[in-house]
């Protein structure tokens, strides 16, 4: 390592391993006598066991000790997750070289001297080009650099998030390379104690066998680490002036990062300061504004109310902004008065693993109401296990599987999940699934046609579900025109009564009711676009686009709906809006549908 390279420190915010000094690993010359002696009672059971089937599963837990060594090496050295780094898809593993290191392939590696305990680093491989781009100058551009550094404005927050991924491939491999180790391994031993019955010494010749085996599985172990390339020290480097303790392979790259390095510390400042004054203005227009106008907000008599949303899009700015806003909400509003929670889709802006707090930080912006989300097209199934990890609902066209039975028992809700990807700057757009956003809504429909549960607020994320939803295309509904509060026949087939709600473009219009009349009971449903409710920008380029730490760039959008709770109807909505400079704008309420009778 030249002088020029920065040394490699452990993450004082993480702890050392207790048993070494310099993070790396070494076997204890007193383990193998140590674990033979703990063997003893495990075999004196063995031997005491009723029958084959106890001695069997007696051999295969000492097999299972013995193969652990090798069995956690291996899954050391072949732990793997994939992800996205901004826009570039990356492979993730582990290395115990004192660095976590970025291999951009064309580029070379990047070095930054953290590990975390044990001395272990992460190593992030590039798997193809940016997915905005896909040229050498993608790479290059400041544009690109500055997008992908601002999206990425917290790397100690996704080294752990990393971290976590990549413990847990690490003790499902072991655990399962240590089953299958056992079952075989046990089998031999079952095998060999039965050919030993007749020697004397039986005890003493099985504890020595298997501490050979231990002592020899141990120092395997430990001679495959050495040789892992994850153990190998890293050549040559050249280190980044100014502290940041980064050094890369390839001095082309080292100046190319120099040349940004100003431009990105520059942006970087101001785009934090822009967003903290953003963040200062809303706290004080939201208590100003729900001390106001707080108690104008409360439901009716036989009313509840849901707050709807669409498009958070990973933004924490806005999930701390929403956050704020709904806990003086809460505090407005009489006790229990928010029944539900919805989310029209893409709730992060990439679907990688290292949204992961994100999502656990979105799913607590209404604490203790339920919460129903559909999968939107920036959202992955990685993204949807985040949401169930987080106790979010996620339909798969299905009805969700949320207690709203005291609050709203009238109003079940439904929702599917977009069967597209779109990568971060809409570079890419893929379905694999095969099935189209028309007939997702169509087959979410069928579902709810078959269920007939009177009323049902319908999640979906796209207009072309929607679309599919209703059987007629949206912007029929839309030019159809229909008053608010007066049944008419709008040409429009009956729908099921109840709530539609939708993203994906980022403004907000409507609401638009389509009038149910072709029986004798008149119904209603309404059908609304919500607007971001993290204020970002839907058509990003390299010169104008939304991070998660920035301040947003669009209003950010939310709803009260008001929902009759004996009907499922609904009976009226608020807007709420944070314009650009943080200010709260509170909707009057309008009423929607007929009077309803007042509850007994």
């Amino acid at each position: 390592m030249p002088d020029d390279a920065p040394p490699s420190t452990p993450d004082p915010a993480l702890p050392a391993d207790p048993a070494t000094e310099d993070g790396a690993a070494r076997p204890d010359p007193a383990a193998p006598a140590a674990l033979a002696a703990r063997l003893a009672p495990v075999l004196r059971a063995w031997r005491r066991g009723r029958g084959p089937l106890g001695r069997w599963l007696a051999a295969v837990v000492v097999a299972g000790v013995v193969v652990l060594p090798l069995a956690v090496e291996r899954g050391i050295e072949h732990a793997r997750i994939t992800d996205r780094v901004g826009t570039l898809p990356v492979e993730i593993g582990l290395a115990h070289n004192g660095y976590t290191t970025l291999d951009t392939g064309l580029l070379g590696q990047v070095y930054w001297p953290r590990t975390g305990p044990g001395g272990f680093g992460a190593v992030l491989r590039s798997t193809g080009p940016p997915l905005a781009g896909g040229t050498l100058a993608s790479y290059v551009s400041p544009a690109f650099v500055r997008a992908n550094t601002q999206v990425l404005d917290d790397p100690e927050r996704l080294a752990a998030t990393y971290g976590r991924e990549l413990r847990d491939e690490v003790v499902a491999e072991a655990a399962r390379l240590t089953l299958l180790g056992g079952v075989l391994g046990g089998t031999v031993l079952s095998v060999g104690w039965s050919l030993l019955r007749t020697r004397p010494r039986r005890r003493a010749t099985a504890v020595a066998v298997v501490a050979g085996c231990l002592v020899g599985s141990s120092a395997a172990a430990v001679l495959e680490f050495r040789a892992w390339t994850g153990s190998q020290q890293v050549g040559r480097s050249f280190a980044l002036p100014g502290g940041l303790g980064l050094s890369f392979s390839s001095p082309q790259t080292r100046e190319i990062a120099e040349q940004v390095q100003p431009f990105i510390e520059k942006n970087t400042d101001r785009i934090q300061e822009a967003a903290a004054r953003y963040l200062d203005a809303a706290r004080t227009s939201i208590q100003r504004q729900l001390g106001a106008r707080g108690a104008e907000l409360a439901p009716r008599e036989g009313e509840t109310v849901i707050v709807a949303e669409a498009d958070p899009q990973g933004s924490r700015v806005g999930t701390e902004v929403r956050t704020a806003l709904y806990a003086a909400l809460v505090d407005a509003l009489p006790e229990g008065a928010v029944a539900l929670r919805t989310i029209a889709g893409d709730l992060t802006s990439n679907g990688t693993v290292a949204e992961a707090d994100f999502v656990d930080a979105e799913a607590q912006v209404l604490p203790d109401v339920p919460t129903v989300a559909a999968k939107g097209d920036h959202d992955t199934d990685v993204t949807v296990q985040q949401l169930l990890d987080a106790d979010v609902a996620v339909p798969d066209t299905a009805f969700a599987d949320v207690d709203t039975s005291d609050d709203l028992p009238a109003l079940p809700v439904v929702a599917a999940r977009d069967p597209a990807f779109k990568a971060l700057f809409g570079g890419l757009v893929t379905n694999e699934s095969g099935v189209s956003e028309e007939e997702t809504g169509a087959a979410l429909r069928q579902v709810v046609d078959d269920a007939d549960p009177g009323a049902v607020a319908v999640v979906l994320h796209q207009p072309r579900a929607v679309t599919g939803y209703l059987g007629v295309p949206i912007d029929q509904v839309q030019r159809a025109g229909s008053p608010l509060t007066a049944a008419v026949d709008d040409g429009i087939p009956d729908l099921p009564p109840g709530i539609v709600t939708y993203g994906h473009l980022h403004d907000a219009a409507g609401p638009w009711v389509v009038w149910n009349t072709d029986t004798d009971e008149i119904t209603w449903t309404v059908i609304t676009q919500l607007g971001t409710a993290g204020g970002v920008e839907e058509n990003p380029t390299f010169n104008r686009f939304s991070t998660p730490f920035s301040a947003p760039l669009k209003p950010v959008s939310t709803m009260l709906q008001y929902v009759d709770v004996a009907t499922g109807l609904q009976t009226g909505y608020v807007p709420i809006t944070l314009g650009l400079g943080g200010g709260v704008r509170i909707g009057d309420r309008v009423d929607l549908g007929l009077p309803l009778p007042a509850a007994p």
